[in-house]
């Protein structure tokens, strides 16, 4: 199963690609939205983990685009720091949540229950 995290943390980035290989995943990663545009047109992931705020394209233009413009049907697992309040308005499209920081097993655990692992 092939993962692609778009997040703009280059730590984060390389801790959460480190761990879900640990887990059997193939791990790609952007930067941000436009990078993960670009991703797309080669990579067709299992799963999308999307940081909600970024430079350049931000998760939430991301999701709309993926949607709305690509008509992807590709899972989404928005990875934010937003308050819960925030998230229930300003993710729409995504298909599971989760708030950071996350411990690393639970972030596994989301991901394996969105690809019905």
């Amino acid at each position: 199963m092939k993962i692609l995290m778009i997040d703009d943390d280059d730590e984060l980035r390389i801790l959460v690609g480190i761990h879900i290989r640990s887990a059997g995943y193939e791990m790609f990663q952007a930067v941000n939205g436009e990078d993960g545009k670009e991703k797309l047109k080669t990579l067709q992931p299992d799963l999308i983990i999307l940081d909600m705020m970024m430079p350049v394209l931000d998760g939430i233009g991301f999701l709309r685009w993926l949607r709305q413009d690509a008509k992807l049907d590709i899972p989404v697992l928005a990875f934010t720091s937003m308050n819960k309040s925030e998230t229930n308005i300003e993710i729409k499209g995504a298909t599971g949540i989760v708030f950071k920081p996350v411990e690393l097993d639970e972030l596994v655990g989301e991901i394996r229950k969105i690809l019905k692992e």
